[in-house]
């Protein structure tokens, strides 16, 4: 029971994390229900894209990465493309992570001091998590996940009961903008994707099939529940606390710390600072913690395959190679959280939904019926992949 609620907490955690600062921030154009429904829909997205990897690393019987998957399947172009695609997604999203992390801390604890220096000691903190074991680190993410469910819960009590609500925002933006759709899309399917962590998941549990399922089921529910609440709670609280605020919403995507300064003037109350810190970091932090597991998973397996080092020091430079590329992302490209989300959702279409279902219909044979779900969210993943390469030139 307790190797099945660190699975579970492990990709609830992974999900949670980047999207309780976005959503919030690209929802706003559609109100309350659109957003919701456009989360929930995604949820189910999420899970059936989900089981057909599961499937294919049930027919491949290891705790196969999609590149192994491939050349197991005799496909080795779609297992080199899925390899490199996993690992720009991974960068992308550390670098946004850490983005995002930093901010956080920099706004409620550092703010005389540069962006660059809060963002390296950050970063250092996350190595030195790295550097335990898989399975205490997993251990360390479910404790830290159980606190931050309990707090964004507790935030949402707290948010709901010390404001005044008179009205609920409908639709209210421009919605048939391209921009808009190609800003939402990506961003919301980056805000579910756990399926970059598959793998170490499959290894963690060792390649318990029953055990695998039930954690990708709760790991789209939980994050899809939260999601659901926290958007709700704070796009009512801003639209009926701070009209100009909301207004600027539709009309532009604000920063990461701007959405927090938001909500704790709307608020009035010093202590919702505290929530939104604990809430936004936490999340930020597991989202760390499954992606860069599982990014430090298949850059460890390519270093045993280059050189014959001992575990520990391959462990501490596939760390280093891990972090590295993200922090100067980050540092470098200022103010870019939702743009390398987007950026990160569009390949995670590729080696989420594109690749596996490829390779999930190869290994059923020509003859076997097409699955009606994995038709149909193809053609979710190239929709995505269409409006977020869209938006990005135009």
């Amino acid at each position: 029971m307790k190797k099945q609620l660190k699975a579970i907490s492990l990709l609830a955690g992974t999900a949670i994390g980047s999207g309780m600062i976005s959503l919030p921030i690209v929802l706003a154009n559609f109100g309350i229900i659109g957003s919701l429904l456009l989360m929930l829909f995604f949820c189910w997205v999420t899970y059936v894209s989900a089981m057909i990897r599961c499937d294919l690393n049930a027919k491949s019987k290891d705790d196969f990465n999609l590149k192994d998957v491939g050349l197991f399947l005799g496909s080795r172009v779609s297992a080199h493309i899925g390899d490199i695609f996993l690992k720009i997604m991974s960068f992308a999203l550390l670098s946004a992570y850490i983005f995002g992390g930093a901010s956080i801390i920099r706004l409620f604890m550092f703010e005389d001091c540069q962006f660059a220096t809060v963002a390296i000691v950050f970063v250092i903190i996350i190595a030195a998590i790295f550097l335990f074991s898989s399975n205490l680190i997993i251990k360390i993410n479910n404790h830290a996940f159980i606190v931050m469910f309990s707090v964004i819960l507790g935030g949402i009590i707290f948010l709901s009961m010390c404001s005044k609500i008179e009205s609920i925002p409908m639709q209210l933006g421009d919605i048939w903008h391209l921009k808009t759709w190609g800003t939402v899309l990506p961003v919301i399917f980056t805000s579910f994707g756990f399926q970059g962590s598959l793998h170490s998941l499959t290894k963690f549990v060792g390649n318990d099939r029953e055990m695998v399922k039930k954690a990708c089921l709760f790991g789209s529910i939980i994050p899809a529940c939260v999601y659901c609440l926290w958007v709700a709670c704070v796009l009512i609280i801003i639209f009926n606390s701070d009209q100009q605020s909301y207004s600027k919403m539709l009309t532009q995507p604000i920063e990461v710390s701007e959405l927090i300064q938001i909500l704790s003037r709307v608020t009035n109350i010093g202590g919702i600072q505290h929530i939104s810190w604990i809430v936004s970091f936490l999340a930020i932090t597991t989202s760390i913690v499954g992606v860069g597991l599982a990014l430090n998973d298949i850059i460890e397996k390519d270093l045993a395959k280059i050189v014959r080092i001992k575990e520990h020091t391959r462990h501490t430079i596939s760390t280093a190679i891990m972090l590295l590329p993200a922090t100067m992302i980050a540092i470098f490209v200022p103010n870019a959280f939702i743009s390398i989300l987007s950026f990160a959702g569009i390949i995670l279409a590729v080696i989420a939904i594109i690749l596996p279902v490829y390779l999930h219909r190869r290994s059923r044979g020509p003859d076997t019926p097409p699955d009606a779900r994995a038709s149909i969210i193809f053609m979710v993943g190239i929709v995505i992949i269409v409006f977020g390469i869209l938006d990005m030139f135009s």
